[in-house]
């Protein structure tokens, strides 16, 4: 039988590969009834640390299969590498978004959003936190470090913010060569302190001060 980490995102959700977006967002809430540390059901099954991994690869699978894009390069990954064959999509007609508000858009940020709040609140994330705002200055490495203890990716930034990746590992190593320039760079480090749930005001000063501190050394 093989373990969590290796199932793929619909056996991760126990969706079939042609469910729809109202399954899959029912499958994810029900999964993260089941796997949150305050299920009686599986309270004993796991460690802090195994639950944690649990609900971060239900998150991704959710992220990924609620949208279009993703979905369809998932699949193809899926179809490419032997594990399911390309008659398990034969049925799903993808659906063009109407025109309006994008529904499953403001579901997934508002379900992002709710997921991290709820990490924000658990001890650990709060002495993290409290660590990083309580420091004289503040660095890339240090908010690398509390988006890793989040379980949150670049792509899960990019949906809600379009901060693209080359940004955010060039502000997470301090690399200040590559940032935009500093009107941008406000902007990308209030949206990610907003995402990590800390200051963001406190964010940018700290951060700018250390950007200008390591642009003297050099």
């Amino acid at each position: 039988m093989k373990t969590f980490e290796y199932h793929n995102y619909y056996e991760i959700l126990q969706v079939s590969p042609n469910a729809g977006k109202d399954q899959i967002r029912h499958a994810y809430r029900q999964a993260l009834d089941i796997y949150d540390e305050e299920s009686v059901a599986t309270y004993a099954l796991f460690s802090d640390r195994q639950r944690k991994t649990l609900m971060a690869a239900i998150e991704t699978a959710f992220q990924t299969l609620v949208d279009d894009d993703k979905r369809d390069a998932y699949d193809q990954m899926l179809i490419d590498t032997g594990e399911l064959n390309a008659a398990a999509f034969s049925s799903r007609i993808r659906r063009m978004p109407s025109a309006g508000l994008d529904v499953d858009s403001a579901t997934r940020e508002e379900s992002f959003r709710r997921w991290v709040s709820k990490r924000a609140e658990e001890p650990e994330m709060r002495q993290r936190i409290e660590a990083i705002l309580s420091g004289p200055r503040l660095s890339g490495p240090q908010l690398k470090a509390l988006r890793e203890a989040y379980g949150i990716e670049f792509n899960d930034i990019y949906a809600l913010t379009r901060i693209n990746s080359d940004v955010m590992k060039a502000i997470e190593a301090d690399r200040f060569e590559d940032l935009p320039a500093t009107v941008y760079l406000k902007q990308f480090l209030k949206s990610y302190a907003q995402i990590l749930q800390i200051d963001p005001v406190h964010v940018v000063d700290s951060y700018l001060e250390t950007m200008e501190s390591g642009t003297l050394e050099r």
